[in-house]
């Protein structure tokens, strides 16, 4: 076969036709289905990438949360510590005050056991110690044991007769070494007075004219005697003046002795 121009020409437009036919029917949407396939990847790729970066930023604020969890449960766990610990401070210095105070009554309660108890000793011990003296004085007291007394009164008598003639003008309680004095009722000036004196034993007539003489001397007023044994004064002698009462006895002593505090008491 011979190859001539216009062979050759309408082979070049058979061929160029050709191409257009393939460009248009299958070369075109050859590549437009591989660009739509292209962008449907892109557009999955996009997707996936975008899914992707939601996951990594729920991850992310998935574990800040949970840090912020874990800070929130440390500070909770310390607020519950320091709240426990504020607690148990307040328990335990209640329990300390509960325990001072029981400590307080406590010793109270013994400080009152101890002084009832002192008390209760040193009321045997005056007992004792007065009924001792009590029947060591009775077994002393005598007459004569008596008249010595009463000659003692007369000497403290004579020794305080200003000041007791004194305070019996004024009604005020004499005082006497011999014995106490208590008030009765206002003496008064112009009646004569009633002495009524009580001794242990029956006194002698010559003692007892001693005895009227210094308290009538005394009184410095008519006075009426009236003697009266009283076996309760041991020995000795009461008078019992308007207003007042002297006493010289050993029953004074015993009385003095039950009613004075031991010295070692606590």
């Amino acid at each position: 076969m011979e190859l001539d121009a216009t062979t050759f020409v309408l082979e070049i437009v058979n061929f160029l036709v050709l191409l257009w036919l393939l460009n248009r029917f299958f070369f075109r949407p050859v590549r437009a289905a591989l660009q739509a396939r292209a962008d449907a990847e892109a557009a999955r790729t996009q997707a996936l990438n975008d899914e992707r970066a939601a996951l990594t930023a729920e991850r992310a604020a998935l574990q800040q949360a949970h840090a912020d969890q874990a800070v929130q449960q440390e500070r909770a766990k310390a607020a519950l510590a320091d709240e426990m610990a504020a607690l148990r401070r307040d328990k335990l210095k209640a329990l300390d005050e509960d325990l001072r105070s029981e400590r307080e009554k406590a010793d109270a309660r013994m400080a009152q056991e101890r002084a009832r108890q002192c008390d209760q000793s040193e009321r045997v011990m005056r007992e004792r110690g007065a009924a001792f003296v009590t029947d060591y004085l009775k077994r002393l007291a005598s007459p004569a044991m008596e008249d010595a007394i009463i000659g003692l009164f007369l000497q403290d008598l004579a020794a305080r007769a200003d000041d007791a003639a004194l305070a019996l003008r004024d009604g005020q309680p004499a005082e006497s070494n011999s014995g106490g004095v208590a008030g009765e009722e206002a003496l008064s000036p112009s009646a004569p007075a009633l002495l009524e004196l009580r001794t242990a034993y029956p006194v002698e007539a010559a003692q007892r004219a001693r005895v009227e003489s210094a308290l009538a001397q005394l009184m410095g007023r008519a006075v009426h005697f009236a003697w009266h044994e009283d076996a309760r004064l041991l020995a000795g002698i009461c008078a019992h003046l308007p207003g007042h009462q002297l006493e010289a006895s050993l029953r004074r002593g015993v009385d003095a002795f039950a009613a004075a505090p031991l010295s070692g008491a606590a």
